[in-house]
């Protein structure tokens, strides 16, 4: 019996898979599969939770997979680089700026930005391809958030170089800027500057990806999973500054167990990373 138990106890051990690939539909995919799908599209939003090491990793992944079938037709892009950074990160990619350390003092870089994007720059710089600083600068997100329009019609004509056109779309009634406004409530805050704050970042990110795509390329963007599930946020704007886009959207989960993952109806991605919700955590 002893024996029995054990036999079982090794069936039941042997498979612990760190990550699972799902259609919008739920279907199990290959990693292969998920990489056949990214080469379509024009605009990849992978919307990742922040502190997950495997988004991370297979972010990497996916992008030096992409960069052998693209080559240089392969763009970066970053929310956790602003657009008020992209001359100083140009000068990193050139080699001006000699180490990331060197980089850190002269932008504000996210306090994960060495374990979990440095690799993916790393990577582009020495295969010499494009990034771009894609969001907007905080510094005008914060006080959008306090002040609103106010905030924005403040901004001098340097400022505006680093966010969307003005003035941009209010996708106002679009369910994750609804949800935000019930967050802000919740927390005692203004919700109307609150959501203007979020639309500013995705309407910003949108322009960016926007303006530096062309015919042929495929631009990777990294993103937190809010910024783009249900094809909102960053995906809503870049059908208003390019409606032609073949814009892909993946979306990072977490669950007890990813074996029985089953999307919700409408998923939040046509791809979905599902991930152990004990996964060790970056920061």
């Amino acid at each position: 019996m002893r024996y029995l138990a054990a036999g079982l106890f090794l069936l039941w051990a042997q498979d612990k898979p760190a990550y699972l690939w799902y259609s919008a539909k739920g279907k199990p995919l290959s990693y292969a599969a998920v990489l056949a799908q990214l080469q379509k599209a024009d605009v990849v939003l992978f919307g990742e939770l922040h502190n997950n090491p495997i988004a991370h990793w297979l972010q990497l992944e996916l992008f030096m997979d992409l960069h052998r079938v693209k080559g240089d037709n392969l763009l970066l892009g970053m929310e956790m680089l602003e657009a008020d950074q992209q001359e100083a990160l140009l000068r990193y990619m050139r080699g001006d700026i000699p180490t990331l350390e060197k980089l850190g003092e002269e932008i504000s870089l996210w306090p994960n930005f060495r374990t979990d994007y440095a690799p993916l720059l790393a990577y582009a710089r020495r295969n010499k391809l494009s990034v771009y600083a894609t969001n907007a600068p905080r510094q005008i997100a914060r006080a959008v958030s306090r002040e609103g329009i106010k905030a924005l019609n403040a901004l001098g004509p340097e400022q505006r170089r680093y966010v969307a056109p003005l003035p941009f779309a209010r996708l106002d009634t679009l369910p994750s800027y609804q949800r935000l406004t019930e967050m802000a409530s919740g927390h005692g805050m203004n919700p109307e500057p609150f959501r203007l704050a979020q639309m500013l970042k995705d309407a910003t990110m949108a322009h960016f990806i926007a303006q530096a795509y062309r015919p042929g390329t495929l631009f990777f963007h990294l993103n937190g999973r809010y910024h783009s599930d249900f094809h909102e946020g960053i995906a809503a704007y870049l059908r208003l500054y390019n409606p032609s886009l073949r814009v892909l959207v993946i979306s990072t989960e977490e669950a007890e167990d990813p074996k029985a993952y089953r999307p919700l109806k409408p998923a939040p991605g046509d791809i979905i990373l599902v991930v152990p919700e004990r996964m060790t955590k970056t920061h």
